[in-house]
C-alpha cells in the first residue's frame, strides 16, 4: 500500500529543490525509485501525487522551505560532495559488475550507472564483469543483448569478462536445494494474490511447515517440467512478521516454461545476484537505491558468502524521459511509438542520434558525482557538457527556416569567403552572391520599410518595400555596426533540409506527449550538401544538429 505521508514528503522535497514548485511526474518518479512495487498501484500513486503537489504548491515558498528543513528533507550540500568518492578497501582489489537485463534497449540511466563502475575500474585498475541477467527468459531477445554490447562499446566501456546467468543454472539449483535441505526454503503453490495477501497481513501459509521431503518432491516435479508456469515458487524462510516486507518469506525461484533454455525453474533477481556476485568474486557493488540490500545480505549470511561493499545512489532521472522498459513496451503496444528505435526514448540509440557524445557523460559524472538523495536532472545540464565538446569540431553553415525572398536591387555579383569555424581552423567555403537571397521570415516580420539590418558577412541593407513575401532592399554600407541586427541568408543555390526537434516524451503528469516531435523545414546553403551521415554541424543562430539521413536531407537538432 502506498504511504500517503511519503508522497507528501516527496512533493515537499521536490518543491524545495525547484523554487517552490513541485512536479507531479517528479514525485511519481521518486516513489517508484524507492519502491518498485508501487508500479502495481500506479493509478493510486498518481492520484496521491496530484493531491500532494496541489497542496504543496498552494503554500508560499518560505513556508515550503521552512517545513522541508524541519522535516530534514533538504539535501545537505556540504555532505554530498561532487565527483566520484574513493572506494573503501580498494587496496585489496576491485572487481565490479555491469548487470543488464536484456529485456529492452540500453538507456541513459544504464549509461550513467555503468560509466560510474567503469571509471572506478579504471581508477583502481580493477576487473569488470559484463553479466547478462537473463533470468526472465520470456523477455530476453538477442537484439537486446547485441544492443547492450554495442552501446557499451560506443560509451568506451571495456569489460574484462562476460557471462549469462543462465550459464550457471545448475549451480543455482544446487544452492536452492541446499537451502531446502537445511530447512531454510520451502516450495509454495499459493497463487501470487494469496502470497501478497498473506505477506500484507503477516500470515504464514500452510506450505511453510511442509517437511523437507515434501518440499523436495515439489521442487523436483517443477524442475522436471511437471509444474506449469506460475504454479510453484520457492520461498526463502524469513520472518512473516518482519517490518521489512522484503524479508517476509520472499520468492527466490519460480516456474517459467520457455524455449530460451532447457530449464523450468528460474531465479529471481536477489537470489541470482547473491550467487553470481560470489561466483564472480565481486568486491564492490555500485548500484541505484531502488534495489534493497537487506534480503541480499540475509541470503549471503545463510549461504556462507562474504559480503561485498555495497554503495547505493539515487537513479539518474532526467525531466521528461522514460527509462521503464515495461512502460516502453506498453507505449509500443498502444501504438504511441513504433519500436525501441524511436528517437524520443531515453536509449543509447537515441542518445547517439541526438548527438550526445560519450565524453559528455563522463564529464557530467565527474562534475555531479552521485548522490543518495533523489534528483531529477535537466537534460540541459548534460547538453552543456556536450556543447563544450562538439563546439570545437562542428563546422558552421547557414540555414534558413520559414524562407522568404529578399532582393538587394543595387547589389553587384560577388563571391564571399565564409569560415567554417569562428576560431578553429576548419577551412572555409566560397559562396557566389547576386543580390537574390532567402531569409527567415521570423527575422524580417518585425521590420518595416526604412529599417536597416546586416546580411551576415556581407553588407548592410535598408528595406524599401515589403509585399507578398518579397522583401526589397538597397545596400547602404559595408562596415559592420555592432548595433545592427544581423540576419542569416542563403542564395538561390541552396538545398532543402528538414530538422527534427525532440521534446519530452512524457508530460509532467506522466502521460504521453503528442507534441514531442517538431519538424522544421528550411533551406541550407549549397555547401551543406557535403555534410556526411552522422556528422555534427552548427547551423548558425539556429543550433547544433546531426545529419541523421543524408539521402533524405534529415537532421536532428541537438541543442542551441
Amino acid at each position: 500500500m502506498i504511504n500517503e505521508e511519503e508522497v507528501k514528503k516527496a512533493a515537499l522535497r521536490n518543491a524545495a529543490a525547484h523554487d517552490g514548485k513541485a512536479r507531479t511526474g517528479s514525485v511519481i518518479s521518486e516513489i517508484l525509485g524507492k519502491d518498485k512495487n508501487a508500479v502495481n498501484e500506479i493509478d493510486e500513486l498518481k492520484k496521491l501525487a496530484e493531491k500532494a503537489v496541489y497542496e504543496v504548491n498552494s503554500l508560499d515558498k518560505e513556508e515550503i522551505m521552512r517545513t522541508a528543513k524541519e522535516m530534514n528533507l533538504i539535501e545537505n550540500k556540504e555532505k554530498e560532495k561532487k565527483g566520484l568518492k574513493p572506494l573503501p578497501n580498494a587496496d585489496k582489489g576491485v572487481v565490479l559488475r555491469l548487470p543488464p537485463e536484456p529485456s529492452g534497449y540500453m538507456h541513459w540511466g544504464h549509461a550513467l550507472s555503468f560509466t560510474i563502475n567503469y571509471l572506478y575500474k579504471e581508477k583502481y585498475n580493477g576487473q569488470l564483469w559484463l553479466r547478462f541477467e537473463d533470468t526472465n527468459p520470456n523477455l530476453v531477445r538477442e537484439e537486446f543483448v547485441k544492443n547492450f554490447e554495442e552501446s557499451l562499446k560506443w560509451l568506451g566501456i571495456k569489460w574484462d569478462k562476460k557471462k549469462f546467468i543462465s550459464e550457471d543454472m545448475d549451480m543455482i539449483y544446487e544452492f536452492a536445494e541446499r537451502l531446502i535441505n537445511e530447512g531454510k526454503a520451502y516450495a509454495c503453490t499459493c497463487s501470487s494474490d494469496e502470497i501478497k495477501k498473506n505477506r500484507n497481513s503477516n500470515a504464514e501459509c500452510l506450505h511453510r511447515n511442509y517437511s523437507i521431503e515434501e518440499n523436495m518432491a515439489l521442487w523436483k516435479a517443477a524442475k522436471d517440467g511437471k509444474t506449469g508456469s506460475g504454479e510453484m515458487t520457492l520461498r526463502f524462510k524469513g520472518d512473516m512478521k518482519d517490518k521489512d516486507a522484503s524479508l517476509r518469506d520472499p520468492n527466490i525461484m519460480r516456474v517459467i516454461k520457455t524455449d530460451y533454455k532447457p530449464y523450468n525453474l528460474w531465479p529471481l533477481y536477489d537470489f541470482a545476484s547473491v550467487i553470481e556476485d560470489e561466483l564472480c568474486g565481486i568486491t564492490h557493488i555500485l548500484r541505484s537505491n531502488e534495489f534493497k540490500a537487506n534480503l541480499q545480505s540475509r541470503l549471503r549470511k545463510e549461504l556462507g558468502f562474504r559480503e561485498p561493499y555495497v554503495i547505493q545512489y539515487s537513479r539518474f532521472n532526467f525531466q521528461g524521459t522514460l527509462t521503464s522498459k515495461r512502460r516502453v513496451r506498453e507505449l509500443i503496444k498502444q501504438g504511441f511509438i513504433k519500436d525501441w528505435q524511436d528517437i524520443r526514448l531515453a536509449t543509447i540509440n537515441s542518445m547517439k542520434r541526438r548527438g550526445i557524445r560519450p565524453e559528455a557523460i563522463r564529464e557530467f559524472l565527474n562534475e555531479v558525482g552521485y548522490s543518495t538523495s533523489e534528483h531529477e536532472y535537466s537534460l540541459e545540464m548534460l547538453l552543456t557538457f556536450n556543447r563544450r565538446i562538439i563546439d570545437k569540431e562542428a563546422k558552421r553553415f547557414f540555414f534558413v527556416p520559414n524562407p522568404v525572398k529578399l532582393t538587394v536591387e543595387d547589389a553587384e555579383p560577388e563571391r564571399v569567403k565564409l569560415q567554417f569555424h569562428p576560431s578553429n581552423d576548419l577551412g572555409y567555403r566560397e559562396v557566389q552572391t547576386n543580390g537574390r537571397f532567402f531569409v527567415d521570415k521570423s527575422d524580417i516580420v518585425s521590420l518595416d520599410i526604412g529599417d536597416t539590418f546586416r546580411l551576415k558577412e556581407l553588407y548592410n541593407v535598408e528595406i524599401i518595400d515589403k509585399e507578398n513575401d518579397l522583401i526589397t532592399c538597397k545596400m547602404y554600407s559595408r562596415g559592420h555596426n555592432e548595433s545592427e541586427k544581423i540576419i542569416q541568408w542563403v542564395t538561390e543555390q541552396n538545398i532543402p533540409l528538414k530538422v527534427t526537434k525532440v521534446g519530452n516524451l512524457l508530460k509532467e503528469d506522466g502521460s504521453f506527449n503528442e507534441n514531442s516531435i517538431t519538424e522544421i523545414e528550411g533551406l541550407a546553403e549549397n555547401e551543406a550538401k557535403n555534410i556526411e551521415d552522422e556528422q555534427i554541424i552548427q547551423f548558425e543562430r539556429f543550433g547544433f544538429c546531426r545529419m541523421d539521413d543524408k539521402k533524405s536531407g534529415s537532421l536532428i537538432f541537438i541543442s542551441r
